[in-house]
């Protein structure tokens, strides 16, 4: 074999070398190309899960739950950018006239305006309540409040009592949005009514 026919048949080699160099290079961006991919879908789905995780903890529930429901987030929204209620809280006595603690706690209602008023333990028994059947709401957002969550229901609000030692648990519906500077003029009140009849 003479030079010239040597040079030719290196140069062939150095052809299908480089080739198959360069195909291994293409295939690895490519292969690069398809993780980073992969890498950004794990992100988003991460992100949307996170941002799911948040509006859930919005609107009272766990991660194990299913969708976030988006009519209570978004009455959840609505109620936080109200206006307060601007009217102050009536003159009314919660002791004086009243035949039991469920009158006292109905006055209490009258002076701020509420549906309706339950106090109970932080872990879910009744202490007492403006209405008859308040077991269920008792059991159910005492359990929130201690878990640090938030209530399902827009008109439902939650804020601790201290009364002789025990950590006890406000709740109250309104449809209107009561102003936080009366959660501590209603704690007091129904520190109040508790020391009278229990």
């Amino acid at each position: 074999m003479d030079d010239g026919t040597m040079l030719v048949v290196l140069g062939e080699i150095i052809v299908v070398l480089l080739t198959l160099i360069g195909v291994g290079i293409a295939g690895c961006v490519l292969q690069l190309i398809r993780v980073r991919g992969l890498i950004e879908e794990v992100k988003t789905e991460t992100l949307e899960t996170q941002q799911a995780g948040r509006l859930r903890e919005m609107v009272g529930g766990t991660a194990a739950q299913g969708p976030v429901d988006m009519f209570k987030l978004f009455k959840h929204i609505q109620r936080s950018r109200e206006v307060e209620w601007e009217k102050p809280p009536r003159e009314t006595d919660l002791i004086e006239g009243r035949a039991d603690i469920m009158g006292s706690m109905k006055a209490l209602c009258e002076k701020y305006y509420l549906d309706c008023f339950t106090i109970s333990t932080d872990d879910g028994l009744v202490v007492a309540s403006s209405e008859e059947d308040a077991a269920s709401d008792a059991a159910k957002y005492s359990y929130i409040f201690s878990e640090g969550g938030y209530p399902d229901d827009p008109t439902v609000m939650l804020f601790g009592i201290q009364h002789k030692g025990s950590n006890l648990v406000g709740i109250l519906r309104t449809e209107h949005n009561i102003p936080e500077r009366w959660v501590q003029d209603m704690e007091h009140d129904a520190v109040k009514i508790l020391q009278q009849w229990l």
